[in-house]
């Protein structure tokens, strides 16, 4: 989709004037027009867009008025800069584990926050902290419903430390811990590809691999992580694997580029003409690709991906490396999920489901089948705000996209964050290699209290902090 900023360039003329900026106010509505024009351009729903009103409102605010009803996943930023960097795992400072929150119960507000991994080289690691531990309170306040959006902040903001409460369970109590002051990683940059390995169980090799958010680089156009994958695929090819379980259930989304090269690493019968995805766009969209002038101008049907046999790097120097893939291995791929497994994710299961047999262990997942694209300023360094608005639906090859309420899974496992992700105790692996052997034992360890037998745990809030975007890396 490299076209699809230099369309946006070519069809819009900001009406706002930059020198008429003084005020706050007049950023307001200089940046409320420029939302406006670029969402009536490119906005999946933009013939349902309201009239234009100036309007010198938040442009969050501003933002939201136009979202159409049908819409779940548009989103606004204050800094662009802030949320490009996190889009490639990049944050200024992170507290060093992922986290998902959960109201304790419907008889009161309170927020409790279960850790969900620990982030590989941050001071956070060294601390005891791990995979399952609880925590009720952030720099000495106690999360609630009406807090805990401004206090997990503090795990992210600028500030070199914070002190987080874990908790205990013991004999049906909640016991608070000590408290301990964490040294947040600066400039902490997340490799998503998180844990790879091979288990050799009953004559079976199980390749395992938990990869969490979709990008190809953190931002240096070396394709890192891509190539990380696909030097990932080449050893388990090495040691011919039987079966493989991927690893989904945090998967929020993210670069669609790597969401097609992950797919091509794993479908049968690797072509670069067998198509992966298609794509539906506004009107705006379709009239140009469809116009003599794009095709006179461009060898590329914009309406079409197909699955990748190479990866294209720019950095350190151009060079091409040809796409491992283990599709012909295998019978079916088990993929667990859970209920932030969205978009890019879900794509791939989307795409890879005419070709090959997907099981799906753990829970439902989102159910985003539209993508977006990060939009910033590029004229006006006043305004630091960026749009990320839903521009297309995808549909895989056999045109089916009906997956609005989630991917249900085929094993309904709750993720009890009893055991380290790849401890093959852990819940939806165990199911995996029970579904794979046959052995079910695996399926019934002896674990530590799990968390759906604590008493804080329960249906919880839960945060998509990832979309699905399109990598405008290689704009025109």
């Amino acid at each position: 989709m490299k076209h699809l900023i230099f369309f946006l360039c070519l069809t819009l003329t900001l009406t706002a004037c930059v020198d008429d900026i003084k005020t706050e106010k007049d950023l307001n509505r200089y940046v409320n027009r420029w939302v406006y024009d670029y969402m009536s351009a490119v906005y999946y729903w933009s013939d349902e867009l309201p009239t234009y009103k100036a309007s010198y409102d938040n442009p969050s605010a501003y933002f939201n008025t136009l979202i159409n009803r049908e819409d779940r996943f548009s989103s606004i930023f204050e800094n662009y800069q802030e949320i490009a960097d996190r889009l490639n795992g990049i944050t200024y400072t992170d507290v060093g584990f992922e986290f998902q929150l959960f109201r304790e119960s419907a008889a009161n507000n309170k927020v409790t926050g279960v850790v969900l991994y620990m982030k590989p080289g941050t001071p956070a690691t060294t601390m005891n902290i791990k995979r399952g531990d609880f925590f009720t309170k952030i720099n000495g306040t106690e999360l609630n419903l009406n807090n805990y959006s401004d206090l997990i902040a503090c795990f992210n903001d600028e500030s070199s430390k914070v002190t987080v409460t874990f908790v205990e369970y013991n004999d049906g109590l909640i016991v608070s811990q000590n408290p301990i002051t964490i040294t947040k990683a600066s400039h902490y940059k997340e490799d998503p590809v998180y844990l790879d390995t091979i288990y050799t169980i009953q004559q079976k090799k199980i390749g395992y691999f938990v990869y969490n958010f979709f990008t190809d680089d953190p931002g240096d156009e070396t394709k890192c992580y891509d190539l990380k994958l696909n030097n990932m695929i080449a050893k388990f090819n090495q040691e011919n694997i039987t079966d493989l379980v991927v690893d989904l259930r945090y998967n929020s989304g993210g670069l669609q580029s790597s969401a097609v090269n992950l797919a091509s690493m794993l479908v049968p019968g690797l072509t670069s003409d067998k198509v992966f995805n298609y794509t539906e766009f506004n009107k705006n969209y379709t009239d140009y690709f469809n116009s003599a002038a794009f095709k006179k101008k461009y060898n590329y049907n914009p309406f079409v991906d197909y699955f990748a046999t190479a990866i294209d790097v720019k950095s350190p120097a151009a060079n091409t490396y040809p796409l491992q893939n283990a599709g012909e291995k295998l019978q079916q791929i088990y993929f667990l999920t859970g209920r932030n497994t969205a978009s890019a994710s879900e794509m791939v299961i989307n795409g890879l489901k005419p070709f090959i047999n997907c099981v799906l262990i753990g829970d439902t997942t989102v159910g985003k089948n539209v993508g977006s694209i990060l939009i910033n300023d590029e004229e006006n360094k006043k305004n630091q705000w960026a749009i990320m608005p839903i521009i297309l639906k995808y549909f895989n090859k056999d045109h089916q996209s009906d997956f609005t309420n989630g991917f249900a899974p085929d094993f309904r496992i709750r993720d009890d964050f009893a055991y380290p992700l790849g401890d093959t105790r852990d819940a939806l692996l165990a199911k995996a290699i029970e579904q794979i052997t046959g052995i079910q034992q695996y399926a019934r360890q002896p674990r530590r209290i799990s968390a759906k037998e604590h008493p804080i745990y329960g249906n919880g809030l839960r945060f998509i902090n990832r979309g699905l975007i399109f990598d405008n890396k290689n704009n025109p």
